[in-house]
């Protein structure tokens, strides 16, 4: 081979070698903003809210979606409250950032890590808030009003209230449940008592979770700064209580759906069993303190959410 035909290969590799790495850079990047949106928490509204959505329709589902008009109003819907929620988390993410850089289990984050810079994140958080606003118009001013609600509760209230009170998080409680709601009244434009009903059901499964998660990992969010149950009590009691009342409240309130007529006696029998699961685990982890004990309830808590989403879908009225 010629040194020209060699200096041609030589260049032609480092080409593709730099186009690999360009390639590699725009994927990572994409990773980080994609992990500023919480993706665990997106994925929690995008099932309320279709839950919520799928009570409230008249008849049919399949029916109902054979529409173009109703078909692209559950688009709006459910593409409004994904877009609303994941600019909540990125706001989120960016005034958290001092906090999380503390933390050994956020500090490998996309903006304490410097991958993601403040301007760019709060340029995405906006483009992500406005644009799910305007699919969210499509549907109900009402509906609106409860995105917007839940993108302030959550950032405005929630986030800065953790350095400040334990009370932050049954307030965060609120922009949580929200989106159940909401998908009910994306089609029915009432916040009637299903609407609360549904809002209850995450409200109060959220605190257990949490209790839970908070206890695990009390260490970080004592470097972190935020005011805990979990971070001033060494004594497990007082959270074990709360997170066993907390329970009941959510087995109670899985009950409302039948009790309105909306699910029928496999929901009510299945929730039922669900929530006392959640209950059993919540009283265990009162009596033993360990984080073993946490991580049942926090992971008892996932199964029992998806369960009752679930029944509701089957059993629906």
């Amino acid at each position: 081979m010629s040194t020209k035909q060699d200096m041609a290969v030589t260049v032609e590799t480092v080409d593709v070698a730099e186009s690999t790495q360009v390639a590699a850079v725009d994927v990572s990047r994409l990773r980080s903003y994609y992990e500023l949106t919480k993706p665990g928490i997106t994925q929690m509204v995008a099932l309320s809210t279709l839950a919520g959505y799928y009570l409230a329709v008249p008849g049919d589902f399949v029916g109902y979606a054979s529409s173009l008009d109703n078909w692209l109003h559950f688009t709006a819907t459910m593409a409004g409250a994904l877009a609303v929620s994941a600019g909540s988390c990125v706001a989120n993410h960016i005034v958290e950032r001092d906090a999380d850089a503390r933390m050994k289990r956020t500090s490998s984050r996309p903006i304490p890590a410097g991958r993601i810079s403040v301007p760019s994140a709060w340029i995405f958080s906006a483009v992500l808030t406005v644009g799910g606003l305007a699919a969210l118009s499509m549907t109900n001013m009402l509906t609106v009003v409860l995105a917007i609600i839940t993108w302030l509760s959550y950032v405005v209230v929630y986030t800065p209230l953790k350095r400040k009170s334990s009370l932050a998080v049954v307030i965060g409680g609120i922009p949580g449940a929200l989106p159940f709601a909401g998908g009910w009244t994306a089609v029915t434009g009432s916040m009637d008592p299903v609407a609360w009903s549904l809002f209850a059901i995450l409200f109060f499964w959220q605190l257990p979770h949490f209790y839970a998660l908070s206890w695990m990992y009390r260490g970080d969010y004592r470097a972190g700064g935020f005011v805990l149950r979990a971070v001033r009590d060494d004594n497990h009691i007082a959270l074990g209580i709360q997170t066993t009342i907390t329970s009941v409240l959510t087995l109670l309130s899985a009950m409302v759906p039948t009790i309105l007529g909306v699910t029928g006696p496999l929901y009510a029998v299945g929730a039922g069993i669900l929530g006392l699961w959640m209950t059993v685990e919540a009283v265990r982890f009162s009596r033993r303190g360990t984080n073993a004990a946490a991580r049942r309830v926090l992971l008892t808590s996932y199964a029992v959410l998806m369960g009752v989403f679930l029944l509701m879908i089957l059993d629906k009225q």
